[in-house]
């Protein structure tokens, strides 16, 4: 996701020698190196100490340390944005200097290619200003949406995770259509195809999920009778418990670390 924030940078204007990447993989290293032109070192003090804005993308186990080394050379006013899953702003301002702005966001891996859905949510310090940097760095990745960070961890199970939903539905629609006959590879593509096409109707469209399902469910058709059968089966209290185990685990993880 770091290096999808550095595209997403470049993208949006900002010149290759205001952005300096601390990545401790060599080969990571070398690809934005190599890739974008800008900085890449090891030294994380040596990058944030004359930062205006601090991005923390690093796995959860690792921001504490991330934040033990950023905070004696944090500079004041230095905007803090975290794509780190699961831990609250406060988390980050107890182990900062008084009064550090953070913005928390949270993207999907369509970001990656200019289709993601991210949403943000302000600390106690960070501003409308603050906000505003947030989204003209992030709006590259696709749709970005501000929340009461209270609606983190919901965010995290449908939008976050999400994409996963996706990638297991077309699994299993796939092996569906090879029970049915067809070649693996074809299945797929026109599974992966629907769900894009269908999508992007609904985006485009501006009609609600709910009335492009009607449409395509004739009374007495194909597709009114494998809806019926798949709500019999259960689907929406299995999308529900999904969702619910992510926002579960979301939680906890601001528990274990907080």
């Amino acid at each position: 996701m770091g290096g999808t924030l550095v595209t997403a940078l470049r993208v949006a204007g900002w010149p290759t020698d205001r952005i300096a990447v601390v990545e401790r993989d060599v080969a990571r290293a070398s690809g934005l190196r190599e890739g974008h032109g800008i900085e890449v070192g090891s030294d994380i003090p040596a990058a944030v100490m004359d930062a205006d804005v601090i991005v923390i993308a690093v796995k959860v186990y690792d921001t504490s340390d991330a934040l033990a080394q950023i905070a004696p050379v944090y500079k004041p006013g230095a905007l803090v944005l975290t794509v780190v899953a699961g831990l609250t702003t406060a988390y980050y301002e107890e182990r900062l200097p008084q009064g550090a702005p953070v913005v928390r966001s949270m993207p999907n891996t369509p970001s990656i290619i200019g289709h993601g859905a991210t949403a943000i949510a302000s600390g106690a310090y960070a501003d409308e200003q603050h906000m505003a940097l947030t989204i003209d760095m992030l709006k590259a990745t696709g749709l970005v949406v501000t929340v009461d960070e209270s609606q983190m961890d919901a965010v995290t199970a449908i939008a976050g995770s999400g994409p996963a939903y996706f990638y297991a539905f077309v699994e299993a629609l796939t092996e569906a259509g090879v029970g049915q006959g067809l070649d693996r590879d074809l299945a797929t593509s026109l599974a992966a195809q629907t769900f894009l096409g269908a999508a992007r109707l609904l985006v485009d469209s501006g009609d609600t999920p709910d009335v492009l399902r009607k449409r395509v469910s004739s009374p007495g058709g194909t597709t009114i009778e494998a809806l019926k059968a798949l709500s019999d089966a259960g689907l929406d209290g299995v999308v529900a418990a999904g969702a619910d185990a992510a926002a579960r685990r979301s939680r906890r993880l601001a528990e274990e670390l907080g």
